[in-house]
Parts: C-alpha cells; structure tokens; sequence
C-alpha cells in the first residue's frame, strides 16, 4: 500500500513537470518587432525574423533603415535563444529568455551589453 501511495505521488509530480508549456524551435519561427533602447540610432528598433532551413534554424535583423545583417550560431535550448551577428565590423551577441510571444535578454556589443525586447507579430 506504501509503495503504490508512493508511485501515484511520483506520477502525479512527472505528470505535473511535463504539463508546464515549453517554447519548442518552431514557436521561434516568424516576425519579432524588437526595441534595444539605448543602442546606437538606426539599431535601436528593427525586426528579427527566424526561419528553418534545412532544419536548422536561421535568421536575420532588418534594421528600420532598410539594411540587413544575417544572424550566425542560432541555438535555442531550455527556453534560452542564443545567436549573433556582424555589424560595421564587429560581433554583437544576443541572448534571450522566450516566454510565449515574448523575448527579453540582451544584446553584447563591444561597449557593453544593452537589454533586448522583443513581441512576435507573425
């Protein structure tokens, strides 16, 4: 009778940890309007947009001005998205917690790291 009183706790605490929501790498994929606050003009708001290619997950960062910068080593792992990118010569860092259709984190440049929001929109 312990034994199964037991069991039953344990399935129930599993049942309880797996019924959590996780952000899976498709949740990922789409649009996200993001805001860096205090980063130079011009990269202070854009869209970051992730795709899949060849199931690896892909992206870019369309500045407002038009310009672009490809992202490189994507990787997301326990809800945390990490990646990066080149600007005017220098490699910037992101790093950021997904939470549903929200992203916060931030953004390592060579000054220093600055936070990141960000919303998905599509």
């Amino acid at each position: 009778m312990k034994k199964l009183l037991i069991f039953t706790l344990l399935a129930a605490f599993t049942a309880t940890l797996n019924a959590a929501p996780q952000t899976r790498k498709k949740d990922i994929l789409g649009k996200w309007k993001y805001e860096v606050a205090s980063a130079p003009y011009g990269y202070e708001k854009g869209t970051l947009v992730f795709s899949e290619k060849e199931g690896e997950l892909a992206g870019e960062v369309q500045f407002n001005d038009g310009s672009k910068a490809q992202m490189t080593k994507i990787a997301f792992e326990d809800e945390t998205l990490k990646c990066g990118l080149y600007v005017e010569g220098g490699y910037i860092g992101i790093e950021a917690k997904i939470d549903g259709k929200k992203m916060a984190g931030s953004v390592d440049t060579p000054d220093g790291k600055i936070d990141l929001k960000a919303e998905k929109t599509e």
